[in-house]
């Protein structure tokens, strides 16, 4: 006797190639992400010198910010997020750069990325973060900066112009040498 393997006419076709298949879904996805970040982020530019955005800002704490009424002080404008590795690097130094200027004429604003709560605010007690942050759940004031990743920091002076742009993580001793520049009787 032999058997044959018989497929009747209407049997669904035999799942094959599965992992094929999400492979391709997955590209597939990729790529409709990519578009659709450009299709978003079209027209936006980069800010790198030049007039600082405006911006509003309400802090973690319910204190709202504007970076217009902080004009006559020279501003540090970080952005972070708690998924970012890179925002580890620099979180205790920034608070420390604070430090050094809070009796000045100089703000610090944290400008936290598409992160959600209780995570954001366990980083600020992890890293012992006094300075104002706030979220940016929308993206808003990442767009209008131009940002193009995690961690980048704006220094904006007493007119409101950006003088520098630090992408990716930096120091404390950068930072200070930044603000110096910019403060009267410290420039040299």
């Amino acid at each position: 006797m032999t058997v044959e393997n018989v497929t009747p006419p209407n049997a669904p076709p035999a799942k094959t190639g599965g992992i094929g298949r999400w492979l391709v879904l997955a590209i597939a996805v990729f790529f409709v992400a990519v578009l659709v970040y450009g299709l978003v982020n079209a027209g936006e530019q980069r800010i790198e010198d030049g007039k600082a955005p405006d911006f509003t800002l309400t802090t973690f704490d319910g204190d709202t910010l504007r970076l217009s009424e902080m004009q006559g002080k020279v501003v540090v404008l970080n952005f972070w997020s708690t998924w970012c590795i890179s925002c580890k690097d620099e979180a205790v130094d920034l608070e420390l750069a604070w430090q050094d200027f809070k009796d000045q004429d100089v703000a610090f604003v944290g400008v936290d990325y598409l992160d959600q709560e209780p995570l954001n605010l366990q980083w600020l007690e992890q890293y012992g973060i006094t300075y104002p942050n706030g979220p940016d759940i929308q993206g808003r004031i990442y767009n209008a900066y131009g940002v193009q990743g995690l961690p980048e920091t704006f220094i904006i002076d007493q007119q409101g112009n950006v003088t520098k742009v630090f992408i990716g993580p930096t120091t404390r001793a950068a930072i200070g040498a930044e603000v110096r520049k910019l403060l009267p009787g410290e420039a040299g």
